[in-house]
């Protein structure tokens, strides 16, 4: 064997016979004079040198401890092939790889020096000064920082995990593209989708394909087809966009303190101050609002976190127990949970049915507001043309007739949802009905009643696909990469297991 002993100036010396005096010229580069454009790598230590052929291909085999130069990179390995008569050469065991700025890990490489483009695989280990990237397969350019993960790929930095079957990432951009059962976590929040791209310096990200979201921080859960993201705050959900809200710190879809929208598209916008943020959600086409104390439909929607209101325009309709409100633009707010007020104008309508009668109370005018109290109905306050059909009960409580009176504005008062008095206030004309058949089925002009479009919860409930992102990387660490940690971050949670766990 060829023994080649190196000092710090990385001046070589070989114990060898003069037959083999040629192969000093190895101690300049592995590659000859006329590479031309190639990297040049220059060989710093190995424990020997000898020629021999590789599948049919002349070859330079450096045996033990090899320790190489280039332009671009230094590596340590357990052996290199240098290919005589091509721009190739192929490393083995525990190799690793110190550029100007990431490190770089693996089992195996081959690398092409006329292109400057290198294949690592087996344990893949990719780290700069803020994220680690883990592979099986990788195909890597030092010039251009491109890696190309063909398969299982783990992204860590000071913001979480992510996981997916394959993507590519480009270093210097500092964006990437994944591909297959994307996952992301952190200590409060998960997504999950089938293809993500994001640009980690502006914090923008789309995800593609199946998105579920649980952000146990903000207590909201989202659905869709397609999310987008950026540093601002904002964020657009497309595609059977379903928002989910939940009061307490639960993601039981069981429990009654939630609120639902559901959208063709849904924008979230926040508007940020040294105090506080305030988060205003946007629900556009189809939209569709469910909570235990209130439901509704609309064109479009507006939600005000900090004041937990919801806005709806256009063909919107609202509902609480018994009641249907039906105009151009309704506006309800909530407290703790429960419904405290409803505001609609112009021209809205009004239903409230009476079940143990069967008759539909109605009221309409040019603006009508709606206080609750603890949920329940207190009072309705119709001004400006108000028209109202109350149907009556006699002592028995069965029907007996209907009041129809106008008003320039209408007082209905109500205790524990129960009507107890009715005021007209301005210039009162009205009449009695007589209980008939023509009465019973009497409607004020712009009636509307749609119980059958009320929003149900929403069903199947909401939640995740692939299980939960394990705390250990999927292969064994490399034994140079555990050395790495040991010294420079000794307190990695990375060394607590070194052994490939499967998710739960």
């Amino acid at each position: 064997m060829t023994k080649l002993d190196c000092n710090t100036s990385f001046s070589c010396t070989l114990h060898l016979g003069l037959p083999f005096l040629f192969a000093g010229i190895l101690l300049l580069s592995i590659f000859p004079a006329n590479a031309g454009a190639q990297n040049k790598v220059t060989i710093l230590k190995a424990d020997s040198i000898v020629g021999d052929t590789y599948k049919n291909e002349r070859v330079r085999k450096l045996m033990g401890n090899v320790h190489l130069r280039s332009e671009n990179m230094e590596m340590l390995c357990d052996s290199a092939y240098q290919f005589v008569n091509k721009s190739e050469m192929r490393a083995f065991g525990n190799i690793q790889i110190d550029t100007e700025d990431e490190k770089i890990w693996a089992d195996s490489l081959t690398y092409f020096t006329d292109i400057d483009f290198s294949q690592l695989r087996g344990r893949v280990v990719i780290e700069n000064d803020s994220t680690t990237l883990f592979g099986n397969s990788v195909d890597y350019r030092f010039t251009t920082k491109v890696a190309h993960f063909l398969d299982d790929i783990r992204f860590e930095d000071q913001q979480g995990i992510l996981l997916a079957d394959s993507g590519f990432y480009y270093r210097e951009a500092d964006s990437a593209v994944f591909r297959g059962h994307v996952q992301l976590r952190d200590s409060l929040k998960y997504l999950e989708g089938d293809s993500l791209f994001t640009n980690r310096s502006s914090e923008y990200y789309e995800l593609y394909g199946n998105v579920f979201g649980d952000d146990q921080e903000n207590k909201t859960m989202i659905r869709g087809q397609y999310l987008e993201s950026d540093s601002t705050g904002r964020s657009l959900l497309k595609e059977e966009a379903w928002l989910k809200n939940f009061e307490s710190d639960t993601t039981d879809s069981t429990s009654t303190d939630t609120t639902h929208i559901q959208a063709r598209k849904i924008l979230s916008l926040e508007q940020r101050s040294a105090q506080d943020t305030t988060t205003i959600v946007h629900g556009y086409e189809n939209v569709r609002i469910w909570s235990p104390d209130f439901s509704a439909l609309s064109d479009t929607t507006q939600y005000t976190d900090s004041t937990d209101t919801f806005e709806l325009w256009s063909n919107a309709r609202a509902w609480h127990k018994q009641v249907q409100l039906t105009g151009p633009y309704i506006k309800a707010k909530i407290v703790d949970g429960n419904i405290d007020s409803l505001k609609s104008y112009p021209q809205p309508f009004s239903v409230q049915q009476d079940t143990s009668i069967d008759r539909l109370n109605q009221i309409t005018g040019d603006t009508l507001h709606a206080d609750f109290n603890e949920g329940d109905l207190r009072q309705i306050y119709v001004f400006g043309n108000s028209h109202l059909l109350r149907f009556t009960k006699n002592e028995a409580g069965d029907t007996d007739g209907a009041l129809d009176m106008t008003a320039p504005d209408i007082r209905i008062f109500f205790e524990r949802g129960e009507l107890i008095e009715m005021k007209g206030i301005g210039a009162i004309n009205g009449s009695y009905l007589p209980e008939s058949e023509q009465t019973a089925n009497k409607k004020l002009e712009g009636f509307s009643w749609d119980p059958k479009m009320r929003p149900n919860r929403p069903s199947p409930p909401m939640q995740r696909r692939f299980a939960p992102v394990p705390d250990t990387v999927f292969f064994k660490l490399p034994p140079r990469y555990i050395e790495h940690l040991e010294k420079s971050k000794p307190q990695s949670p990375k060394l607590i297991s070194n052994t490939p766990q499967k998710e739960p």
